[in-house]
């Protein structure tokens, strides 16, 4: 097998616009996906199809390129440590553990000064979570610790539906807060050890756990937009991150920051940045593993970003008529499943 500059874990959307990225700035890309169709297929210059957990397919993946990324964080630590063993992966397994599970990544926010999560409680059995519960003022989150991306994995818990998680396994499972926020906005970095550049902050808009809408910019107030930059670059500073992290936040009623998730890949909320920047979240992902110094962003315009959900896409045909639009590529349309996105000045 040739050498590749890039191996790419996941072939997904995201994959799908770090291969384009790619192919501009003459870099190849290999792909490991466990799905047979995918969004990336078209767009790399090789791929693999296997389980993570393959050792001969991953044997393969390992020894065809130097430098590797993620575009999902579920994938298993043991994967990434064998990655880094003999290669470079961007960012760094260390942090890609942190963020795949909800309990480490808040201990760790927690850990940071004058920086703050919605307060939780671990879980071990039922008593538990009847006791959090009525910490919490009887109605609460409850989450799963891995594999919670947009909803999957968690559920409204209140004194009236209590007994319904009496049989429930609590291993993986905390319960949270429900916060009374006023907006969620997320901040993305890229950063090597020579430099560091961010996306403004960009307003998100869900629906049933999925972001529907980003705009940018986000509509806060200049003290609140300094703050979440801040405390993104302090962040992405205490990880050591080399590469991108997008950090989800939620702006309280008094204009406090309290940070919701860490994402160690480009973002959905990000995807504004391939038009409306000089330089776009996938292409400083880039710059970060192979040019060791990233760039402004540098934007161009207010814009916005629709995701096209499930059904939705059916009126894709309608939607290139009028907007950029972007086809992710799958072949089955399901009624949560992002299916592609379109962008427009505002």
């Amino acid at each position: 097998m040739n050498k590749f500059d890039l191996g790419i874990l996941g072939g997904g959307q995201l994959g799908m616009f770090i291969c384009q990225a790619a192919k501009k700035l003459n870099f190849s890309t290999i792909v490991l996906s466990q799905a047979n169709d995918f969004s990336a297929k078209q767009f790399c210059n090789h791929y693999l199809i296997g389980n993570y957990n393959d050792k001969n397919i991953l044997n393969d993946f390992i020894n065809s390129a130097d430098n590797f990324t993620i575009e999902t964080e579920n994938i298993p630590k043991e994967v990434l440590k064998k990655i880094e063993k003999s290669k470079n992966l961007f960012p760094s397994s260390q942090i890609v553990e942190i963020s795949q599970n909800r309990l480490k990544e808040k201990k760790f926010l927690n850990s940071l000064k004058g920086i703050r999560t919605a307060r939780y409680k671990p879980l071990s059995n039922f008593i538990d979570l009847e006791k959090s519960l009525e910490f919490f003022g009887n109605t609460a989150r409850l989450k799963s610790c891995e594999f919670g991306y947009d909803g999957k994995g968690q559920y409204t818990v209140q004194q009236s539906n209590l007994e319904n998680f009496k049989k429930f396994n609590f291993k993986n499972y905390i319960l949270e807060e429900t916060l009374d926020f006023n907006k969620e906005i997320s901040v993305i970095v890229c950063r090597t050890k020579n430099n560091c550049s961010y996306y403004p902050p960009v307003e998100n808009f869900h629906k049933n756990s999925i972001l529907r809408e980003t705009i940018f910019p986000a509509k806060i107030e200049k003290k609140t937009k300094d703050n979440a930059i801040k405390i993104a670059l302090e962040i992405s500073s205490k990880l050591n991150l080399i590469g991108i992290l997008a950090i989800e936040m939620f702006v309280m009623k008094d204009n406090s920051i309290v940070i919701n998730e860490l994402a160690p890949r480009p973002h959905n909320s990000g995807h504004w940045s391939i038009d409306f920047c000089k330089y776009s979240q996938y292409q400083n992902l880039l710059f970060s593993i192979f040019n060791k110094k990233v760039k402004d962003p540098e934007p161009i315009s207010s814009c916005k970003m629709v995701n096209i959900i499930g059904n939705d896409y059916k009126n894709k045909e309608k939607i290139e008529k009028i907007f950029k639009f972007y086809d992710y590529y799958k072949e089955e349309i399901k009624p949560l499943r992002k299916m592609g996105h379109y962008t427009r000045v505002t």
